[in-house]
């Protein structure tokens, strides 16, 4: 009988979010967000702003894939973290440090669980994020560009607009290394085809 029991319970949540969820097909969305990095390294207290671009197919809620590219807004300075005046301590010339997100790219397994207002979905895939770091002492400067890619992963909740338009925010570990970690945090429009 407990055999039926976690059956019925399995079949029920495999089933229901694609009886739920009737808008297969592709989407495309953008959205905008902040990009935080790894304490003690130039990105330390850093929330550099984003713009990001996506596209997917979803086949039913638990067979979809997205792809995602995306822009760094502006520089984001810094006079004041721990890193910062670590390094002004080595170097006192140092007067600012700009941390900027130059590009980045993903590509996603996306599982839903939808209902008549809402989803609740997963992102399990991988990224590259290239920055910038630009070392400010006096009028000179110095820039230092980076790529790290790796594993991404991240949960999202997103509310229907209407029939096709869908309002979503998530959370994202962008890009986590043994020496540099990436966490966004985004708000999306995306429109289902």
């Amino acid at each position: 009988m407990k055999t039926v029991w976690i059956s019925g319970l399995a079949l029920a949540l495999l089933t229901a979010p694609a009886l739920a969820d009737n808008k297969r097909g592709f989407y495309a969305g953008i959205g905008t967000g902040v990009v935080a990095g790894r304490a003690h390294t130039p990105y330390d207290e850093a929330r550099m702003p984003v713009l990001e671009f996506s596209g997917g197919y979803k086949y039913n809620g638990l067979l979809g894939v997205e792809a995602r590219v995306g822009v760094g807004i502006k520089e984001e300075g810094d006079t004041e973290s721990n890193y910062f005046q670590a390094e002004q301590e080595d170097n006192d010339a140092l007067t600012e440090i700009e941390r900027e997100v130059d590009q980045f790219s993903a590509i996603y397994y996306r599982p839903e669980l939808t209902n008549e207002t809402a989803r609740l979905y997963g992102l399990l895939g991988y990224a590259e994020v290239d920055t910038v770091v630009t070392r400010w002492e006096g009028n000179a400067s110095t820039e230092q560009s980076e790529s790290v890619s790796g594993t991404s992963y991240g949960l999202g909740a997103g509310w229907y607009v209407n029939d096709r338009l869908n309002f979503n925010i998530e959370y994202r570990q962008l890009v986590k290394t043994d020496e540099q970690r990436f966490e966004a945090l985004t708000i999306q429009w995306d429109y289902r085809f």
